[in-house]
């Protein structure tokens, strides 16, 4: 059996493909990189140089792994929206 099959009461965050879609069809890559990743990335950012300030190194470590995750994740799937490959709902 595949768990495709089944209806799970999960999250599929389509909502998020489909804005990246609108963003870079109307926008093009690089101001999507530019403003979207790149406004997310300054505000982690920020609140890395404040927790190193503040000698909080445990939230730094989370800080920066968090933002590897993210900003990660936005580039992969702007360069998948962007070389035009299917947005699936499995």
């Amino acid at each position: 059996m595949n768990t495709a099959d089944y209806t799970l009461p999960s999250p599929k965050f389509i909502i998020f493909h489909h804005f990246i879609k609108w963003f870079i069809d109307n926008f093009g890559i690089i101001p999507y990189f530019l403003i979207v990743v790149g406004s997310i990335f300054i505000f982690c950012l920020y609140a890395l140089i404040r927790s190193v300030n503040r000698k909080q190194w445990d939230k730094t470590i989370m800080i920066i792994l968090f933002t590897m995750i993210i900003v990660g994740g936005l580039l992969g799937l702007g360069f998948d929206v962007h070389n035009g490959y299917p947005i699936t709902l499995i």
